[in-house]
């Protein structure tokens, strides 16, 4: 006789895997619990593809609804959900779509759909951790020997996105309340990204009332803020920027990012950072 959990485990399996016959555990009529079995089948399918739509409206308008659903059956099969709120599941859609051969010729949609993770990562974010006064009194206590070491971070919502292509621009004709010239110039690339929340301005509105920020950044600012993400030094950043933009401002980039709130910690080499993975 299996246990209860040997059940479970059986049953979300062949819900899973789509499974129409009846579990051989279940004393019912065959027929009657094969019905029901397709049910859940389908309400299951249901709930991914209704969550992946609300997480990835630009994706599923490029793609259409038909072709966009067959992907997420498809990403669902290949990515079964480990967690029990939907709202938190989908995140390796955008490297999924890479490899998926229906989406071979559309080669920027993968990063259509990192950035609309992003967006919705920084709508989920925690609140920042100090506000920019609060940062500009802790850098101003850190002694002059000590700031090679330091260690800044990341708002909690702020996010790094970088393409080959004019993504910005294919993301905003995309968008459902779009009303104006469709046409994308792909030559117009790369776009460099930084999403994070922000009540006060922003192309991207939550359920909470907060915006979304999408901002263009230059390649300078672009990699010190990923040599940040990634918790390197104050010095180590600033040579991954210098590496990329010879003539990089450390100073003029601590004023931008301090004061618009993107940088909301300062510590060491053992206090938390948020980590944002950009995309290479």
């Amino acid at each position: 006789m299996p246990s209860l959990r040997e059940i479970q485990q059986r049953f979300a399996a062949d819900i899973a895997a789509g499974s129409t016959i009846a579990p051989t555990f279940v004393r019912t009529s065959g027929t009657s619990t094969g019905e029901r079995m397709a049910v859940y089948c389908r309400t299951i399918r249901a709930n991914y593809r209704n969550a992946m739509s609300a997480t990835y409206p630009a994706v599923r308008r490029i793609v259409g609804t038909l072709s966009f659903n067959a992907a997420v059956d498809a990403y669902v099969d290949a990515h079964p959900s480990r967690c029990g709120d939907l709202n938190e599941y989908g995140d390796a859609f955008g490297d999924f779509l890479h490899g998926y051969a229906e989406a071979d010729e559309l080669p920027y949609l993968r990063d259509v759909a990192r950035l609309e993770w992003a967006i919705d990562e920084a709508h989920r974010a925690a609140e920042p951790a100090l506000a920019p006064e609060a940062v500009l009194t802790a850098l101003s206590h850190v002694a002059a020997g000590a700031l090679p070491e330091l260690h800044l971070g990341l708002e909690p919502s702020c996010r790094l996105v970088a393409s080959a292509f004019p993504l910005l621009r294919i993301w905003q004709v995309n968008q459902a309340d779009y009303d104006g010239d469709l046409r994308v110039d792909f030559t117009a690339g790369p776009h460099l990204l930084r999403i994070r929340r922000d009540r006060n301005a922003g192309s991207s509105e939550g359920a909470d009332g907060a915006r979304i920020m999408i901002e263009r950044i230059d390649a300078g600012h672009h990699e010190w803020l990923c040599a940040i993400a990634q918790g390197l030094t104050l010095a180590q950043s600033l040579e991954r920027a210098v590496d990329t933009d010879p003539v990089f401002d450390l100073q003029a980039a601590l004023q931008k990012f301090i004061g618009d709130g993107s940088i909301d910690r300062v510590g060491h080499a053992d206090a938390q950072i948020h980590r944002s993975a950009p995309i290479p």
